[in-house]
């Protein structure tokens, strides 16, 4: 039993490894939701939602190393749903949508994405490229 498990976390690592979201991709992932954070309390798993949406912007953080996306919202299902509104944007960290996240389309320009996101990894700032790669049209599915 022990051995499938690991197995199952050693693909998951491989998987989002190798996964490219860049701006302009459609992707849908599934998330944890848990009990409101109240403080000198432990908040309490509650179910999963399913978020879809197109990503706008991606940045990294280089004191965090955290990698970020803003995400247009198409819909969301599951627990909390409601919490999440359809045409909202929302921030996640790529730890949070790695794991869960399935690639539905992609850019057609999304080969030259990736090479521009490689490129500018170092960059520590937040950018967004949606308005210059045409992707503000088209947000509706």
């Amino acid at each position: 039993m022990y051995m499938l498990r690991h197995d199952t976390r050693k693909a998951n690592k491989a998987h989002h490894i190798n996964m490219n979201l860049t701006v302009g991709c459609k992707v849908a992932w599934a998330e944890s939701v848990y009990t409101p954070y109240v403080e000198g309390e432990t908040s309490d798993f509650i179910g999963e939602r399913t978020i879809t949406g197109r990503i706008t912007a991606e940045g990294y953080a280089k004191k965090t190393n955290y990698h970020f996306f803003t995400i247009h919202v198409y819909r969301a299902e599951g627990v909390n749903a409601e919490e999440i509104e359809p045409n909202s944007k929302i921030i996640r960290r790529g730890i949070v949508l790695y794991p869960k996240c399935r690639i539905l389309a992609t850019p057609d320009n999304y080969e030259e994405l990736v090479k521009e996101k490689a490129e500018r990894k170092e960059n520590s700032s937040p950018v967004c490229y949606a308005h210059l790669k045409d992707f503000r049209e088209g947000f509706e599915e």
